[in-house]
């Protein structure tokens, strides 16, 4: 039924106006905040989201969001397709 995969959502509850981070329990952030991990998370920039999470989060929360940050965006490299490089072209 549910997903073996931890997954990392920052959420607004529309209905009382309250902004958090979902991962193994609700983390709430200020609305500005929610919405800048947000649109790191949309961008790939998981270290910026989690550098954020983590300075806006209450202290019993760090490990929580260094586990499921950490966790995801190597589960999500892992299932790329990885990039071919023609011969000869330079490698970043």
């Amino acid at each position: 039924m549910g997903k073996k995969v931890r997954n990392v959502e920052a959420v607004t509850d529309y209905a009382d106006n309250q902004h958090f981070l979902r991962l193994h329990r609700d983390i709430a952030l200020p609305a500005a905040v929610c919405e800048a991990v947000r649109r790191h998370l949309s961008a790939g920039r998981w270290d910026e989201a989690k550098h954020i999470a983590r300075e806006h989060a209450p202290a019993d929360a760090h490990e929580e969001i260094e586990l499921f940050f950490t966790s995801t965006a190597e589960r999500l490299a892992s299932e790329r397709p990885s990039e071919t490089v023609p011969a000869g072209a330079p490698r970043s």
